[in-house]
């Protein structure tokens, strides 16, 4: 089991409402479950140190999942920043022992992990990959690979869409 997870946030309420989309694997074509939770007291945005915001919405999400059942975890944003500045998907992987992909929308300028660009649906703008767990090459290669046409692959969009969905909150639609 795969699960990727986004997050939203309502900054006056500090809230995080974060969404899980389950797949058999990462390159399935379509999900089996979505699992959602808000969280509230959430951190203000610190650059460069993102897992404080995002760390405690990601596990909302995690907590709700059969962890002996998951293989690979999906974040938005980096899992590896090559340097002694932890990335979300770092933090994960040390909680919880599951290998981590970071898939980040945009360049992170401290980020010393060479060579994270992934480009598809005939997108020039590049989706960074980086990865806890398994082997960076490998990672870039399954997020290319991912279902969907388009620069996101259609995973990740629904993670977006799920975690912008706040009536979702709470609802866990397993396999």
């Amino acid at each position: 089991m795969v699960v990727v997870i986004d997050v939203d946030y309502r900054e006056k309420s500090r809230q995080g409402h974060a969404a899980g989309v389950i797949a058999e694997s990462i390159l399935a074509e379509k999900e089996t479950g979505v699992a959602a939770a808000t969280v509230e007291e959430i951190e203000d945005y610190v650059p460069g140190q993102f897992y404080r915001r995002e760390l405690k919405c990601v596990d909302a999400v995690l907590r709700q999942l059969p962890l002996e059942d998951l293989e690979l975890i999906v974040v938005d944003g980096y899992a590896d920043s090559g340097s002694t500045e932890k990335a979300l998907g770092a933090w994960v992987y040390e909680k919880y022992g599951v290998p981590v992909i970071g898939v980040a929308k945009n360049k992170y300028k401290k980020c010393l992990v060479a060579n994270t660009e992934v480009l598809r649906g005939g997108s020039s703008k590049p989706l960074h990959v980086t990865a806890m767990g398994i082997a960076h090459e490998t990672a870039k290669d399954f997020v290319a690979k991912m279902s969907g046409q388009f620069r996101l692959p259609d995973l990740i969009k629904l993670a977006d869409k799920c975690a912008r969905d706040w009536t979702l909150s709470g609802k866990l639609e397993a396999p």
